[in-house]
């Protein structure tokens, strides 16, 4: 008699576990589907904003370390973003110089006029510097510096600057 009570009650468990299955095959894998094309989706598209950042940093990656001549610039004092209910103004201490990549067709017309555009160059380092508050201005360095360089970029019509290279920031 105890051997069929214990046979019945492993036939229901067995039972309840084959139900309790079938109700997680139905519920969790359809959403963990879902969840997995989306993560799918997501992947792929950094992977094509990775591909086409690497494919436009390429070109001046390549440039080989003796054809880069470096332009240094004096320091420049920034004016920063100042923060709501704050009275104190910050300043930021920049030194910035130019990469310049010497077998680009350009170089030889515009790298002996660059003490010319000194103060253009100057004008759009100290105009993307005073966008960011002081709290934030090292956290934003790297996309400071792609503005900067997209914005000389079309400033000179030219890539022949490959890299804008920040010495030191002193932040007050």
């Amino acid at each position: 008699m105890k051997k069929n009570i214990f046979s019945v009650i492993a036939l229901a468990v067995s039972i309840i576990n084959l139900i309790l299955s079938i109700l997680i095959v139905f519920t969790l894998v359809p959403s963990t589907a879902k969840s997995n094309k989306l993560i799918t989706k997501v992947a792929s598209n950094l992977d094509l904003e990775i591909e086409s950042t690497v494919g436009l940093d390429d070109e001046k990656k390549k440039v080989s370390l003796k054809d880069i001549e470096m332009y240094p610039l004096e320091e420049l004092t920034i004016n920063l973003k100042s923060v709501k209910g704050e009275t104190k103004s910050h300043f930021a201490l920049v030194s910035v110089s130019l990469s310049m990549n010497k077998t680009h067709k350009d170089y030889k017309e515009l790298s002996p006029n660059m003490k010319t555009y000194e103060s253009y160059i100057t004008e759009i380092i100290t105009d993307e510097f005073s966008k960011s508050t002081a709290a934030n201005v090292m956290e934003d360095k790297d996309l400071i510096k792609e503005r900067i360089l997209s914005r000389l970029e079309d400033k000179f019509n030219s890539d022949f600057i490959v890299n804008i290279s920040i010495g030191k920031i002193v932040v007050d």
